[in-house]
């Protein structure tokens, strides 16, 4: 049997679509009998190393792409980040600054944000169970050495076309929850796969990635075989190689299945 590198995204893919945070024992049992022939695995995240090393505990996955592609995991050690564009992100703040947006930056891999004023709070309204934004009317953009995240909020419109205003040269746009605010950030997930199987001395043909969502089209495009969950957005399914059940079917259980890996 031959070893496959297979990387997991974990929202809608390792996780239930109908259950938010929930992983069934079919995919537990898939994952452990990945592990006992001899495969490697990986999650594929969009996360930041900080809010996905929680769930990578719980699946007992030491091995990690996060941050959108710029961070690599090895056996639970950061062994590689690469900062996004910051010049995107100085481009970003100053039209939010101008237009009187909420405009928070993430300057480390932790719940803490900063503003330089309380815009952001005010148009956002609470997400105290996703982050803390900490306000400083001292905050000088330039001053911070490493941008990893740009957060806006205000009105839809305003937003679009400050982002418009801007390449953004493989940093993606989130929206969270409603359109509470959107969070720009890496989305390259595949960049981050290739690193770390570079790192590894192993094949790249032998990658295969699992996933489900929007964040997952660049890694899907690029890797040698893309599995597509069930519940997967329709880009995503037509980028695929083969498209399993969602995970409340048991899908990564009956995938591995189907191609004899397990």
């Amino acid at each position: 049997m031959e070893r496959k590198l297979i990387f997991f995204d974990i929202d809608g893919t390792l996780t239930s679509a109908r259950r938010f945070g929930h992983v069934y024992e079919s995919t537990r049992k898939a994952l452990a009998m990945l592990k006992e022939n001899g495969h490697f695995l990986a999650l594929a995240t969009g996360r930041a190393a900080f809010r996905a090393r929680q769930f990578q505990q719980e699946i007992n996955i030491p091995n990690m792409v996060c941050e959108g592609g710029n961070e690599i995991i090895i056996d639970g050690r950061s062994v590689s980040y690469e900062l996004p564009d910051q010049q995107v992100f100085h481009t970003i703040y100053e039209a939010a600054m101008k237009r009187g947006v909420g405009v928070a930056i993430a300057p480390d891999d932790s719940f803490y944000r900063v503003s330089p004023n309380d815009r952001f709070h005010a148009y956002a309204g609470d997400f105290s169970r996703f982050m803390e934004v900490r306000v400083d009317p001292s905050l000088r953009i330039e001053a911070i050495p490493a941008i990893r995240r740009l957060f806006l909020s205000g009105e839809q419109a305003v937003l679009q076309e400050i982002i418009a205003s801007c390449p953004l040269q493989g940093i993606g746009v989130m929206h969270y929850e409603r359109d509470q605010f959107i969070i720009l950030e890496p989305d390259d997930k595949y960049k981050g796969i290739r690193r770390m199987v570079e790192l590894l001395g192993e094949d790249e043909r032998q990658v295969v990635v699992f996933g489900d969502g929007l964040n997952d089209r660049q890694m899907f495009r690029d890797a040698p075989f893309a599995i597509a969950m069930g519940n997967a957005i329709p880009q995503l399914k037509e980028l695929a190689d083969y498209v399993c059940p969602s995970a409340d079917e048991d899908g990564i259980y009956r995938a591995c299945q189907h191609f004899g890996w397990i």
